[in-house]
């Protein structure tokens, strides 16, 4: 089988003109030190403002030096201050409305709302820039033809992003089961037979459990999508390989940055899934939805009389 993998655009150091320099801030973020964490925080709080500030102004609002802004320009693909100024204007001018919130907020909830949400938003915005539509096309037919889905991962982001895929797919009347056990995932995998898929999402691509459970797969003659880093060991087992990079944050108390991204990319594949299965995806999901609104609504069969259940609700049983 003809092996699938969206391209990697470019490494973090800016290189590659087609990367916007927020998504190499966000890409370097776990690379820089404690210092320059400061700077890219007090940039990200208002990226429009951090254009018009001095290296003098954004060092005293970061509370470092202005060597240490311009090592954090330069971590980030930019020879100056004056050159990440421009290549953040540029930044705005065409990505402004995904960057902002027109809220202003004065305290502390609110700004950890901002920046948990605007992490979340930039993660999504990353996936999407890396994205490749062959790759993410090739995953949609097989998924959308084959006789039986099984979904691999762990870890928290992982294991909630797979749960999350299964809930997608298995409403189009394909058969799914999701697993985030490693020895689950083998017996599974010992199940497969031609036909059959196995989607693995691990951001790490380093996870063995998920990496034997997708060569055990092949071995029966499944076809294996990955949603995972470029160049690791997922990625070098699996058929087709959706490749994203998202940098993760080394503060424990906020969320994983690349589950937001590996979600879109899930509800990216589903929504074509359910396109390419066209009436048969609509049918099924028709059926979901009645069934979902009748919750709690006695459904009369031919035989039933309805006067009990008339006489039940007047009771208030």
């Amino acid at each position: 089988m003809r092996r699938h993998t969206s391209a990697h655009r470019g490494d973090a150091s800016g290189s590659a003109t087609t990367i916007d320099l927020v998504s190499r801030i966000e890409r370097v973020e776990r690379d820089l030190s404690p210092a320059e964490r400061r700077v890219a925080e007090v940039v990200r709080q208002d990226f429009r403002a951090a254009t018009r500030l001095t290296i003098g102004e954004l060092a005293s609002r970061a509370n470092v030096s202005q060597p240490t802004v311009t090592r954090f320009c330069r971590s980030v693909g930019a020879r100056s201050y004056s050159e990440f100024k421009i290549q953040l204007a540029t930044t705005m001018t065409v990505a402004a409305a995904y960057l902002n919130s027109d809220r202003v907020f004065n305290d502390d909830v609110g700004q950890l709302a901002q920046q948990v949400m605007l992490h979340a938003a930039n993660a999504v915005r990353a996936g999407l820039d890396q994205l490749d539509t062959r790759t993410i096309s090739a995953a949609i037919d097989r998924l959308a033809t084959c006789r039986r889905i099984d979904i691999y991962g762990q870890g928290g982001g992982s294991a909630a992003v797979v749960e999350d895929a299964k809930l997608r797919l298995f409403r189009l009347g394909i058969p799914v089961a999701a697993f985030v056990d490693g020895h689950q995932q083998r017996m599974s995998a010992a199940t497969l037979q031609p036909g059959d898929t196995v989607l693995a999402i691990s951001n790490s691509g380093r996870s063995k459990p998920v990496i034997d459970a997708v060569e055990i797969a092949r071995s029966f003659g499944a076809a294996t999508i990955a949603i995972t880093r470029p160049g690791t060991p997922l990625a070098a087992r699996a058929e087709i390989v959706v490749a994203v990079s998202i940098p993760e944050v080394d503060d424990v108390l906020r969320p994983t940055p690349s589950r937001y991204a590996h979600m879109a990319i899930v509800d990216t594949i589903a929504t074509g899934v359910a396109t390419r299965l066209g009436s048969r995806g609509r049918d099924a999901l028709r059926r979901v939805r009645y069934a979902i609104t009748r919750i709690g609504v006695a459904i009369p069969t031919p035989s039933m009389d309805p006067t009990p259940l008339m006489n039940r609700s007047e009771n208030g049983d």
